[in-house]
């Protein structure tokens, strides 16, 4: 998969994820959504997958659901857990969770 793709999955879908910013967010909101994830210092297994998912930004971590994180290679229940507790630290959860 050159692109990182799974089957089913085209690049326009990825594509449309960067750009989450939402016109309702306050710009307090915005500013997190564009906050890297290495702020969140996760482990570096967790590391690791957002590098592998090409997951830079908040932003782009909770537009993810649960699933499709654990779908990724290394990603299991305790890095899902790890993200959720970083997470709620500051308020936010991953989409559909």
């Amino acid at each position: 998969t050159a692109h990182g793709l799974r089957i089913g999955q085209n690049l326009h879908k990825i594509h449309s994820r960067e750009h989450i910013v939402d016109q309702s967010m306050t710009p307090e909101e915005q500013a997190m959504m564009n906050k890297l994830v290495v702020d969140l210092n996760l482990s570096v297994r967790s590391r690791k997958c957002m590098s592998r998912l090409n997951i830079q930004t908040i932003g782009q971590l909770v537009s993810r659901t649960p699933d499709e994180l654990l779908s990724s290679r290394n990603f299991g229940v305790t890095s899902l857990n790890e993200i959720r507790l970083k997470l709620g630290e500051i308020g936010i959860r991953l989409r559909n969770d």
